[in-house]
Order: C-alpha cells, then structure tokens, then sequence
C-alpha cells in the first residue's frame, strides 16, 4: 500500500534525526547541575564586589571634602555695607580719619605721653589703606585694638569703647568701610615711647543689639556713638567714675556738658524730643546751637539717626541717676 522512500526522504530523514540528537544534547547539558566548587583555603582573601579597588579620584575624595570645610574665619558673621553706612554715621563718622588727604584717608597727628601716632588710612585702598584686610580683621581693630600684623593700636584709637559693639553692628561696619573710595596715603609710622599692651574686654559683646529702648539707648550711648568718652568723668585708673556717669567734665578750657536729668546742671527740664532734636540738628530748647566735637559729630552722622535710635538714647539719658555738676 506504500511505496518505497525515494532518496530525497531519505536524506530529510537524516537531517531530522541529526537535529533531534542535537537537541536532546543541549537540554541533558542545561539540565545537568554544575559541580560545586571548592571552597577557598582559609588564608585565601576572598575578592568581594562590596569593597572594590578605590580609584584615585574616590581616594582623592576625602580630601576634597576636609578641603572643602569653611575656615572659622570663612564661617564669621559677613556684614553688609549698607547696615554699616548706617552704624558708621551713628559712630559720629570716625571724624578722626578725616584729613586733608581726603575721606577717612587719614593722617592726623596725635601726641601724648605715648608718643606721636597718626590716625591710619581707613579707605579701601589695598597698599596704605585696609582695602587688603579681611572683615574680621577689621572687627578685630575695632574691637580689640589688634591690627593683622600683630601690633597693638595705642587706645588713641576707642577699641575699649567698641569692645561692647555687638558682632552683626562690627562686621557690618567693617563691610561698609571695605566699600570706601580707595585712596592712596600712606600716613608716617608711630612713634611710642613704649608698645601698648594687649586689650582683653571685659566682657564678650552681644552676637545682636539690644532692642528694648532703654537698654539700646545704653548700648549706643556706651558702645557705638561714643556719648560716654566725652561726658563722662575718669578715674584714676582711666576707667569711666560710674558714680558720675555722663555727669560731665572738663577737658583743659572746655567743659562738657552733663547729660543726666539733673534739674539744675544736666537735662532735667528737657524733654525727650529736646534731646532728640538736639541729637540730629544741634539746636538746643533755648534757640542756641552747638559747636565744636558735638557739631562736628552731628555732621559727621549723628543727623542721621533714625525714630528708634535717637528716641532711645533720649529715653536713656533721661533714666540716669541724676549728677550735679559744677566746673
């Protein structure tokens, strides 16, 4: 009933039973468990893909992280110049810088039992002036009477007073003068009949100002204005006599006035806006204006202070123990 395979089918027979032979090869292989491995001597290090061999930039890595971290100096407080324009006017206007030379360029002569120094050039200029010296050493002239080269400024210079100016007021004021026009004067060296010696403050200052009124009209009236070196009397020692604290004094032919609420020698009889407008304009209640340091000072920046600051100095003084005064 069938007929013989021709030679064709022969051939596509063989060819079937090849590939079947090869399939079934390959699946005995795949199935077929792998023998296990020997496990590694004890003393063998085990390569690990959890700890590969660093590369130099991974090396290099922590490096960059410790270089990275800001310096304490790179950490500080930064100002900022405007703030400063400000706390600068309310100093008075260092009006010990200013000179012929041009604005606070310096070159003012002082003479005492110190020797002969001359106030330094405060613009930004980087080669006589402090345009090279960074915000916290600035602060740390201000504050600390130190200057970068380690030399100590003779307090002909008010550190001890700013000593109590609060970090934000410095490093804003440092910012401002970082801004000054530069100017280029280079001022003579000092010459002292000794070095002074360090400052250390009697207390750190505070990171902020004050804010309650009475208590910022103290901290201007006693750290940032200056209102305490002229009018109130030393002690032997040159420290402010607190038992007649802005009392008044005399200084050769000039008497300075008291500016405690004493009725009959201070400020007892003025209001608060009295003292406010005297503050900003030097017009005194009786019509009369001021004249010399106080004028100069007004000038120089205290016709800048605003509501807050002039009303809290005013506010101050009139809280002080009243002082009887008689030059």
């Amino acid at each position: 009933m069938f007929d013989k395979p021709g030679k064709s089918q022969r051939i596509l027979g063989l060819v079937v039973a090849l590939t079947l032979t090869v399939i079934l090869a390959a699946c005995g292989t795949s199935a077929t468990p792998a023998a296990p491995q020997a496990a590694p001597a004890a003393d063998t290090p085990v390569p690990t893909e959890a700890a590969p061999e660093p590369t130099p930039t991974e090396a290099a890595a922590p490096e960059a992280v410790e270089a990275a971290e800001p310096t304490m100096e790179e950490a500080a407080m930064k100002g900022d110049p405007i703030r400063g324009s400000y706390v600068f006017a309310i100093t008075g206007g260092c009006g010990c810088h200013m000179g012929q030379a041009g604005f606070l360029a310096g070159g003012n002569k002082f003479e005492g039992p110190f020797g002969v120094v001359y106030s330094s050039n405060i613009t930004a200029d980087p080669k006589t002036g402090i345009g090279a010296w960074t915000e916290q050493q600035i602060v740390d002239a201000l504050r600390l009477g130190k200057r970068p080269d380690g030399k100590q400024l003779v307090p002909v210079m008010p550190y001890a007073i700013y000593s109590g100016m609060s970090d934000q007021d410095a490093y804003d004021l440092a910012a401002y003068l970082l801004t000054v026009t530069p100017v280029e004067n280079a001022v003579p060296e000092r010459e002292l009949a000794a070095e002074p010696a360090p400052f250390t403050p009697a207390a750190p200052p505070p990171a902020v100002a004050p804010s309650d009124p009475i208590e910022r009209g103290r901290y201007l009236v006693a750290s940032v204005s200056r209102c305490a070196d002229c009018h109130s009397p030393r002690a032997d020692d040159g420290s402010f006599d607190m038992t007649r604290y802005m009392g008044g004094r005399v200084v050769g032919p000039i008497a300075i006035p008291n500016l405690t609420p004493d009725n009959e020698t201070g400020l007892g009889s003025w209001s608060e806006e009295d003292i406010i407008t005297l503050l900003r304009t030097g017009k005194r209640p009786d019509g009369s204006q001021v004249r010399g340091g106080m004028a100069n000072a007004i000038r120089g920046g205290f016709k800048d202070l605003n509501d807050e600051d002039a009303g809290a100095i005013a506010a101050f003084l009139k809280s002080l123990p009243p002082v009887s005064f008689n030059p």
